[in-house]
């Protein structure tokens, strides 16, 4: 990942406090970068065994890159405050903010109670409960037909007024979690008994136990990164979404920027500012996803946070801005100079995910896969640790990542990359149930 090419100077004297973080190397990365350009950073978090999974804490790469870690409960908005204020009743940061999809809503609220620069809470939370924003929509064309449902008794009206085939997900989670396409009433039918028993989110906080269902449009995703800054939204442009598909939708790779006509890049900037102005977003990074479909773009989501998955760096990489520096610049009143955005060359990551579940005994290829031009290899898991397969990102395992003379050629290197890692497990009994179950399935 280059330097970016801006001055953070303004980062020299400066505190922040972040309630819990994003663990991708992107993330720490910045984090180091930040702290020297001056920044003091702090880290507030609710159990520190979530990001080590049994690992000391010492050892993790977090450890390394803040200057202190406070144990608060992360779930408490007066908690949160009073780690932050000193005794004198003196708020002790400059700006307190979190990239965490369970922990801006907090941040936002805890940030205006201090006097501290941020969006408003209102608006995070209207973009992160996704069925608000349906609702703040209305019925803009770029809208999508949907329903919250609350009992089974509402699935046949919700047949009847969306159709098959139709999205299901949950209300208010992230990572894609537990998102899936249902294509009649028996799996919807699955869909509502599985994800209304999701009473708590990823990380522990109460659900209702409700169900978004929405009318499926079929089209190519992508997302647009944004920054927005006393009301206007900036766009850094935007990024490929290259999914497994039907019936889960789990992300395996990115690549910047992506090409448009003119008249597509207006119609979907159009969209995207549309949508942050409906809900009143007008402060911070946002990682907003459309779909083209035959009858013009639709807002998939609005998640108002920098993006995950390498993304940020395949920003920093092209334009030379770098959206979790600017975020913390706004975080502590900066205004971070991001026009013009000139991009240059492309940037592409695949995500790598285990063929097989188990305990990892070893990564197979790395020298290989490091040796491809151009390409990091950037993984976040050793051996001993439990490796999943679900039917979402958190099962993730690595980026190989490429930043080249345009996209398409970063993308052929980080795939070629990707092909040499070898994900060596010893398989528990789940996962020989299921390659059992697979192989009679294909006998």
């Amino acid at each position: 990942m280059t330097t970016p090419l801006a001055d953070y100077a303004k980062f020299a004297g400066k505190r922040v406090a972040i309630v819990e973080h994003m663990q991708n190397h992107p993330f720490v990365l910045g984090l180091h970068q930040a702290r020297e350009h001056g920044l003091e950073v702090w880290l507030l978090t609710g159990d520190r065994s979530w990001y080590t999974h049994g690992h000391d804490w010492e050892s993790h790469p977090l450890a390394a890159a803040v200057d202190r870690v406070i144990d608060v409960d992360t779930t408490d908005v007066d908690a949160v405050l009073a780690a932050v204020t000193g005794p004198d009743g003196q708020v002790q940061v400059d700006g307190l903010t979190s990239f965490s999809d369970y922990h801006t809503v907090l941040a936002a609220q805890a940030a205006r109670r201090l006097g501290l620069p941020g969006p408003d809470p209102a608006a995070v939370e209207t973009a992160n409960v996704k069925d608000r924003l349906r609702v703040a929509l209305g019925d803009v064309p770029y809208n999508i037909p949907h329903m919250l449902v609350s009992g089974r008794e509402q699935l046949d009206e919700a047949a009847r007024r969306l159709g098959f085939p139709m999205i299901a997900k949950p209300p208010a989670e992230a990572i894609s979690y537990g998102v899936r396409r249902v294509d009649d009433m028996a799996e919807l039918v699955e869909a509502w008994q599985e994800l209304s028993q999701v009473r708590h989110s990823l990380r522990g906080q109460p659900r209702s136990g409700d169900v978004l269902l929405e009318t499926y449009v079929e089209g190519v995703e992508v997302s647009v990164e944004t920054m927005s800054v006393n009301g206007y939204t900036h766009v850094f442009g935007v990024t490929s979404k290259d999914l497994f598909g039907d019936p889960a939708y789990i992300e395996c790779g990115h690549t910047f920027p992506v090409p448009l006509s003119d008249e597509e890049r207006d119609a979907l900037y159009s969209v995207v500012r549309r949508t942050l102005e409906a809900i009143g977003y007008g402060h911070g990074p946002c990682h907003t996803e459309v779909r083209r479909t035959e009858s013009g773009w639709r807002v998939i989501e609005a998640n108002p946070r920098t993006p995950s998955s390498c993304m940020t760096m395949l920003v920093t990489d092209v334009t030379g801005r770098s959206p979790i520096l600017d975020a913390w610049l706004l975080a502590i009143g900066e205004v971070p100079p991001i026009e013009p955005v000139v991009h240059r060359g492309g940037a592409a990551v695949r995500m790598i995910y285990p063929e097989r579940r188990g305990t990892l005994k070893r990564v197979d290829g790395v020298e290989a896969a490091s040796a491809v031009p151009g390409v990091q290899v950037l993984l976040h898991v050793e051996p001993g640790d439990k490796l999943l397969q679900r039917m979402d990102n958190s099962s993730c395992v690595g980026f190989t990542y490429c930043n080249g003379p345009d996209r398409l050629e970063a993308q052929a290197l980080a795939d070629k990359a990707a092909g040499f890692l070898d994900f060596v497990v010893e398989e528990d009994e789940a996962g020989r149930a299921e390659e059992t179950a697979g192989r009679d399935a294909r006998s």
